[in-house]
């Protein structure tokens, strides 16, 4: 029920401190020793279970790291992943749920009228439940036809207390910058921390969420494959959202249930529409997870959740198009250079700046190959042991209190894109995709060059995000 959601900080804080002290220590003992014994799979499933009463009972930030451990691989010890992650993802959509009547309370303050005034039907069993709302189906009248048949619609509604619990969530997070600064001196902490909550803050607000979608309607019109469904802004507010409702299933079901094509006719759709409109318009969900996907019968994949986006400044985004045009042509030289001016390298110890971007390259090398790969989990695995071999390396080099010429200085504009990444090729990694990704990525760019005028000026009204100094 809504008034149990813990609302505070010191509530919210506590409940994660609880949660850590009781399950990483074994894990983490786990991951650091190559000797460790493999952990008991009764006890990490009671664990998972714990993890998964506690985080859904906070909701909002909480959940969303939740969400983020059922997905991604390399996280935990192998023996643990699939038991995680299998009971984490209850948090992508079967989140607790709060009781109908103060749905309607929600949808009536937000709306200005009474629920049976605006809606013909609303079921009031909720479909879907994440970290900040629940979802419901429902009917409305056809705006364009009122005499005509109702209008099959999912209703997305904010938890009765969640901007208080989230801006609780986002204070404690903001809490941690001191200690960042001391593991990452001379980096910009401060900027980099303020992007990441006015991206989680402005999930709050439904009618941005509502623009933002209609953006991306626009810009994959004409693209096969994908599509955005239509937002009903009669019936949005600031706290509730409506829309048209998809039938489909999840990416999880796709992957345990399709065969190579269809798999990769999907796993194609989610990259055109994550990275490669990052890359060819430079905008993009900064939170790809496997809750934000429905794929049709068809293997069109419906895209469901606009609430965090990124709009790259228009000047920052062609010379971030050009990064991405020197990887798809295998021209690593101008990309070192290119990227050591974008990405915060510049003024770094040059050993250090060539570990970073060698790691960087070996991530990437996917894209700069014309050819086809299969992204699976094996893939993303060796991607984070790669990163835990070349952070230690960079260790030796550094050592582990880094000044400032051995620390990447990452600018805030592009702290939301690795978030991105790591959620589409996890994401990716679920469905085990085969395809030229280097020649689906320089098609994008290309599509990229066709003038949109909404994000144009979207784009136009966005000042690159002011860093550190």
């Amino acid at each position: 029920m809504a008034d149990e959601l813990p609302k505070g900080r010191i509530a919210r804080g506590l409940a994660l401190v609880k949660l850590a002290a009781r399950e990483l220590p074994t894990v983490a003992n786990r991951v650091m020793r190559d000797n460790a014994p493999p952990l008991d799979a009764l006890l990490v499933k009671e664990s998972a279970e714990r993890a998964v009463k506690v985080l859904g009972d906070l909701r909002g930030l909480a959940m969303k790291i939740g969400q983020t451990a059922s997905y991604v691989d390399g996280l935990l010890p192998p023996e643990a992943t699939e038991v995680y992650q299998k009971t984490l993802s209850k948090l992508q959509s079967q989140a607790p749920t709060v009781s109908f009547e103060e749905i309607r309370t929600e949808i009536e303050r937000g709306l200005g009228r009474p629920l049976a005034e605006a809606f013909v039907r609303f079921d009031e069993t909720p479909v879907a439940a994440a970290s900040i709302g629940q979802v419901h189906r429902a009917a409305i009248a056809d705006p364009d036809r009122p005499a005509g048949p109702p209008l099959e619609v999912a209703v997305k509604v904010q938890y009765p207390s969640i901007a208080q619990a989230l801006h609780s969530d986002l204070k404690n997070l903001e809490s941690l910058r001191p200690m960042l600064a001391v593991l990452a001196p001379g980096a910009d902490t401060r900027g980099g921390l303020e992007e990441v909550v006015k991206h989680i803050a402005a999930e709050l607000d439904y009618t941005e969420e509502a623009r933002n979608q209609d953006l991306f309607r626009g810009l994959i019109e004409n693209i096969p494959g994908m599509m955005v469904p239509r937002v009903y802004h009669s019936h949005t507010a600031k706290n509730v959202l409506t829309m048209e409702f998809i039938e489909g299933r999840t990416v999880r079901a796709v992957a345990e249930q399709e065969g190579e094509a269809f798999r990769n006719k999907v796993g194609e759709a989610i990259f055109r529409f994550t990275l490669g409109l990052a890359f060819g318009r430079g905008v993009f969900n900064t939170d790809p997870h496997p809750g934000n996907y429905l794929v049709r019968d068809d293997a069109t994949v419906a895209f469901l959740d606009f609430g965090s986006v990124k709009v790259m400044p228009r000047a920052l985004h062609a010379q971030w198009r050009t990064l991405a045009t020197h990887l798809v042509e295998g021209q690593h030289e101008a990309w070192r250079a290119l990227s050591s001016q974008l990405l915060g390298m510049e003024h770094m110890d040059p050993q250090v700046r060539k570990l970073h971007q060698d790691q960087m390259l070996q991530t990437a090398a996917m894209l700069s190959r014309d050819a086809a790969v299969c992204i699976d989990r094996e893939m993303l695995r060796d991607a984070v042991r790669g990163g835990i071999h070349n952070a230690k390396e960079i260790i030796k080099v550094a050592g582990w209190a880094p000044s400032r010429s051995k620390t990447m200085n990452i600018p805030p504009d592009f702290v939301m894109v690795g978030r991105m990444q790591l959620g589409l090729f996890a994401v990716l990694a679920t469905l085990r995709p085969t395809n030229n990704w280097n020649q689906i990525l320089r098609d994008m760019l290309t599509r990229g060059l066709v003038p949109d005028a909404a994000l144009a000026a979207k784009q136009d009204t966005v000042e690159p995000s002011p860093g550190e100094g």
